[in-house]
């Protein structure tokens, strides 16, 4: 399996695209942090020019409930998933009941489609690895090159995806997202140049210079922080229109409520409001982030990861309830948890050689066992929907399967 693979496989969906949409909207359905909006206006712009109406609902989660309101919501118009929904393609399958032709454009490890009518075409299955290689955005911008050729002017997006899911952490890009990365400074949309021994990339498409990296992190706080609060579509504008002053607005009111929660919780966990296991640190925020969506929790875990008063050693598991109201969707009766994991720095170098096992195993494995929903995992970095009260049990089950592991 290769790129060229790829690029066929999306070539050929594209033709199905066309065909069975019959001039119909397409419902674009994507994550709400950096990686998710920047492939989410990739596709759209790309959509837009073939002449496509489009609809984008950002989530924080795939979870059943949601997945059959997005189906019946779509009405049998296409449904394309974006930086979401490959592991979660046997659900989309099941509630789709054949009405919508669905596309998944992920990057996360993915189970095979159950229906024809269900295209689950995770860059995973082509040998292109979301951990580094590519990201959705990336993933995105192929797409909608080949869709049009000249859609190569969206390239400077998949570096903006990358970047916002740290694919940058040996230094440099690499693979198909260092391809993203020459063909975006080829199209004078970005410029790169090496300092202390790491590739620092700058946007150069607005005209007054970025710099790439806190700009792609920014995304996401817009899309986390303010998920409930306009933040999905502050960074949707942002990827097309550069650092304007109403992006700088929003971005400083949510970076002070961020900051704000954040602090308050480390003065918790610094307290010892901390729970440990032999393989695993965790803790609960409850509903104090709110009103932060839920990736909040583990931009939380990933800011405390290094941090003195956490364990070098051991898994880190933050839980954050689940609200009931999902922008764009409505409500919803359940009572759920969201887990998000992450691991310091040396545990995640040890993942990264395989001598350790990584949380794209562990929490799935676990978190099924006790009715809990998962997709978009790496081995660095993994979440979860599952109960509220079986918090303790699948830290539990996890630290068994660890153990059972010989870790």
């Amino acid at each position: 399996m290769s790129k060229q693979t790829y690029i066929k496989a999306l070539e050929d969906s594209i033709e199905r695209l066309r065909a069975e949409s019959a001039g119909q909207d397409i419902l674009l359905v994507h994550h709400n942090d950096s990686d998710g909006i920047s492939s989410a206006i990739a596709l759209n712009q790309a959509l837009s020019r073939d002449g496509f109406g489009v609809k984008r609902i950002p989530l924080e989660r795939v979870h059943p409930p949601i997945i059959e309101r997005i189906h019946d919501l779509a009405a049998g118009k296409p449904v394309v998933y974006t930086d979401l929904g490959g592991r979660a393609a046997p659900v989309i399958c099941s509630a789709n009941q054949d009405r919508s032709f669905t596309m998944i454009l992920d990057h996360h490890p993915a189970e095979p489609s159950t229906s024809d009518r269900v295209l689950c075409l995770s860059t995973e299955f082509f040998g292109l690895s979301g951990e580094e290689d590519i990201s959705a955005a990336t993933g995105a911008a192929i797409f909608a090159q080949a869709m049009n050729p000249q859609n190569i002017d969206l390239s400077y997006l998949g570096v903006i995806g990358a970047l916002g899911d740290s694919h940058d952490r040996s230094g440099r890009l690499v693979g198909e997202n260092r391809d993203a990365m020459i063909d975006a400074v080829n199209q004078g949309d970005m410029a790169c140049h090496e300092e202390d021994g790491r590739e620092v990339y700058t946007l150069t498409k607005f005209g007054l210079p970025i710099a790439m990296q806190p700009f792609a992190k920014s995304l996401t706080t817009l899309g986390a922080a303010g998920y409930a609060m306009g933040g999905p579509e502050a960074g949707a504008e942002a990827c097309l229109h550069g650092a304007t002053p109403s992006y700088k607005a929003k971005l400083a009111e949510l970076t002070s409520l961020k900051n704000e929660r954040f602090g308050h919780e480390v003065a918790r966990i610094k307290q010892g409001e901390v729970n440990q296991t032999q393989h695993i640190q965790w803790f609960s925020v409850g509903a104090r982030f709110a009103p932060m969506g839920v990736k909040i929790i583990g931009e939380f875990c990933m800011e405390i990861r290094d941090e003195p008063f956490m364990s070098r050693e051991k898994y880190i598991a933050g839980f954050q309830d689940m609200p009931t109201d999902v922008p764009g969707l409505g409500t919803f009766s359940w009572d759920l948890v969201k887990v998000s994991m992450r691991v310091p720095t040396p545990l995640g170098d040890r993942i990264v050689e395989g001598s350790m096992p990584g949380l794209d195993w562990l929490l799935p494995e676990a978190a099924l066992q006790v009715g809990g929903s998962i997709d978009a995992c790496h081995g660095y970095a993994a979440a979860a929907l599952v109960p509220r009260g079986r918090e303790p049990e699948l830290v539990a089950l996890m630290d068994k399967l660890l153990t059972e592991k010989g870790v």
